[in-house]
């Protein structure tokens, strides 16, 4: 089964492809998330660790002042499709912006590039030297380009667009969330 994540102003929605495409009015619902998957920030950015499992990252606004959240504003959390559950939440003391994942890491593009791990939201590594957009959100922000930058798949090697050419650079072996836990 395929999916594509979508961020949208308040929630993440996730949907089968291969529905879609058999059926494309499955795109006029909700998606394979439940409803109310305990979401109550805005979500700034999601990216894929395999077929199960997605990266979400909130922001700063508030959906629902009236509850404490399962995943509230300035948040990283692991969800499982099939589980139809959070795996991992944890609170970041920065920015996320765009979410890259490879070879089970993460990577968050807001001012510069960081490698981050999912299950603590402690950041590993940066590079402040390499500079990217501050795009927050994956639509409705024109004036903020998205960051243009490539992750290898095995999660070793970050390709970031700058505006004289591309800075590549080599993410530190045997720290991250690699070995996420199924």
């Amino acid at each position: 089964m395929s999916h594509r994540p979508a961020a949208t102003a308040s929630y993440a929605e996730v949907f089968d492809l291969e529905s879609a495409l058999a059926d494309p009015a499955v795109l006029d619902g909700r998606g394979v998330l439940p409803m109310q998957p305990g979401i109550d920030a805005e979500v700034e950015s999601a990216c894929w660790l395999d077929d199960d499992r997605l990266a979400v990252a909130t922001g700063d606004e508030f959906l629902d002042d009236e509850e404490v959240a399962s995943l509230g504003r300035r948040r990283i959390g692991v969800w499982s499709l099939s589980r139809r559950a959070w795996l991992h939440r944890s609170s970041v003391d920065f920015e996320v912006g765009t979410l890259l994942a490879g070879g089970g890491r993460v990577v968050s593009l807001h001012g510069h590039p960081r490698l981050i791990d999912v299950i603590t939201g402690e950041v590993l590594a940066e590079w402040p030297e390499v500079k990217v957009s501050r795009r927050v959100g994956a639509f409705g922000v024109t004036h903020i380009p998205t960051p243009v930058a490539a992750l290898r798949p095995d999660g070793t090697l970050l390709a970031v667009a700058q505006e004289e050419g591309i800075a590549l650079v080599r993410l530190p072996q045997g720290v991250g969330s690699a070995d996420l836990p199924p």
